[in-house]
């Protein structure tokens, strides 16, 4: 019987490949045991001087039962041409990655290979961060009528009741806890498995020794995240990796990650680090992996199953500005301590007290999501800038950006009204004139107006919504003005349950309607739907009413 990887990850290897094949006997993942019309893993194929097909921009050969997953304006003229490419790429493979950069529409590329299945019955299970699970049923509501779900907590509940729903969604935090149950759910109609930011599963330790009763030693599962993706992949038929950081450090954080895409394809980790990072003993023990090896190899096999669009690609098909908002339900956001205490003492002091520290509540309850979204946009490589509304959350979250980018290579700025002049433009223009990662955070009162030097940004937060169209207008025109040289992603984050929510809801006619009308190019269209030309102390006095009334 052949031993080795999966048909579905593999090709056919004819007669005139088996002598050629003679040369990958060592390299991780080729079996010795593979025979004449036999099958060799997809990712091997370059190495036996075989070319595979370049996809050209348009969609893919699938089955036409797509056209009615997918909804009509994304598939008339909607894409842009890598992302027609990405989509042909990977819905022709059981298992690949997407290396795209931050900000390049990952998402809409994967709704596109999970509604490019052949079988109608198969399910399809997305591993994303907590706060992205939300935001994933929105896209999936709006490019596809594919009904989706998300999974919450660490108890798993009975899932064969979920026969509508073609889509779970959970976090890399619960994956263990629901790994058995969600391959149960998939088990007899087929399974596929989305890895969102694929870079945290990088782990390569799944499993611990154990000693048996007779003295043996063997391996038994280590119970943790790696371990869980490990062995959903292994039940899935098809896997797609999405990331734009692969490799934080070493080449060696590599494996793990292709093994989820390819299970078995890669060889084991061992056999990996000795072959493509120079593993050898450590000067203090142990093993050191954290060199390179038959880098050229590794190129040739990485070309076979990822597709890489970067920054410089992004740019040339993306449109100068681009909105999105970000709507944090309660399990997304942070859980901040003493507010009830500060409440209660800031209503004695009267409503304009009890709304500040309203509005600081709210926004100490999305620093978590908005420092974990910086970090991660920064450590690809991007300059992130995020706009808060008080001087107090300016601190914090730059304190908290800080100590999570310690010893990177990330210059971190922040700065406030409270500074001198010559401060904040010392500081913008240190901002300005940094071409590696950077990470600004200001007040929008004292940077969202006439400030030449943040338009170098690829992405804006908000952490507080502007109140008015002037302020929207001035604040976005910071950063898509003439002479910028990047795109920027603007999003703006509303906390549910919270005076910043309210502040949205008097802002926004409908909050179902935002994200169209922020992907719109006019900042006009913006303004006219945001409103909003009340004062400040309307502004309080509607939200008081409010609050009193829920």
């Amino acid at each position: 019987m052949r031993s080795g990887p999966k048909k579905e990850c593999c090709v056919p290897l004819g007669h005139d490949a088996y002598l050629a094949s003679e040369s990958l006997v060592g390299v991780p993942g080729f079996t010795r045991h593979v025979r004449v019309g036999g099958y060799i893993p997809l990712n091997l194929v370059p190495l036996l001087g075989r070319r595979l097909p370049i996809e050209e921009p348009h969609p893919p050969d699938v089955d036409p039962d797509i056209y009615g997953r997918v909804r009509p304006f994304v598939l008339d003229g909607f894409l842009t041409p890598y992302q027609l490419v990405g989509w042909a790429f990977s819905a022709a493979r059981a298992g690949s990655m997407l290396w795209w950069a931050c900000g390049s529409g990952k998402t809409l590329a994967a709704l596109l290979w999970i509604a490019s299945k052949r079988n109608p019955r198969e399910r399809t299970v997305i591993v994303t961060r907590a706060p992205a699970r939300n935001q994933w049923v929105r896209e999936i509501e709006k490019y596809t009528t594919m009904k989706a779900r998300t999974l919450e907590g660490q108890a798993p509940c009975d899932l064969m009741d979920l026969e509508d729903d073609e889509i779970l969604i959970l976090s890399w935090e619960t994956l263990k806890f629901w790994g058995p149950t969600l391959e149960a759910w998939g088990h007899h109609t087929g399974l596929a498995v989305v890895y969102d930011e694929l870079h945290k599963g990088k782990s390569w330790k799944r499993s611990t020794k154990v000693l048996s009763a007779a003295g043996k030693v063997r391996y038994k599962s280590a119970g943790n995240r790696a371990a869980a993706a490990a062995s959903l992949s292994r039940a899935s038929r098809r896997r797609l990796g999405l990331t734009a950081t692969p490799i934080r450090n070493l080449v060696s954080d590599l494996w793990a990650q292709l093994d989820l895409v390819s299970p078995g394809c890669w060889g084991t980790n061992w056999e990996y680090i000795h072959h493509y990072c120079d593993a050898r003993q450590g000067q203090y023990g142990g093993i050191d992996a954290t060199g390179r090896s038959n880098e050229k190899q590794l190129k040739a096999r990485l070309s076979a199953i990822t597709h890489v669009v970067s920054r410089a690609e992004m740019a040339r098909t993306l449109p100068a500005k681009r909105r999105q908002l970000v709507y944090l339900s309660k399990e997304d956001q942070g859980r901040p301590a003493g507010f009830k205490r500060e409440m209660r003492a800031a209503a004695r002091r009267g409503a304009q007290a009890l709304f500040e520290t309203g509005l600081l509540e709210a926004s100490s309850r999305k620093r978590p999501w908005i420092t974990d979204t910086a970090c991660e946009s920064a450590l690809a490589g991007q300059k992130v800038t995020i706009f808060t509304g008080r001087r107090k959350d300016c601190e914090n979250l730059a304190a908290d950006v800080r100590r999570k980018l310690k010893g990177e290579d990330v210059l971190v700025l922040s700065g406030h009204g409270g500074d001198s002049t010559q401060y904040r433009d010392d500081l913008v223009r240190q901002y300005a004139e940094r071409k590696k990662a950077a990470v600004f955070v200001g007040t929008t009162d004292a940077f969202g107006e006439a400030i030449d030097g943040l338009h170098h940004t690829d992405l804006v937060i908000f952490g507080l919504l502007p109140w008015t169209p002037g302020q929207v207008t001035q604040a976005e025109g910071r950063f898509s003005r003439h002479g910028s040289d990047r795109k920027v992603l603007i999003m703006y984050t509303i906390a549910e349950g919270t005076v910043d929510e309210h502040v949205a809801d008097l802002l926004l006619t409908k909050l179902q309607t935002v994200e169209e009308v922020l992907d719109d190019k006019e900042s006009g269209d913006v303004a006219r739907t945001l409103g909003g030309d009340m004062d400040e102390d309307a502004i309080i006095a509607s939200i008081l009413e409010i609050a009193a009334m829920t």
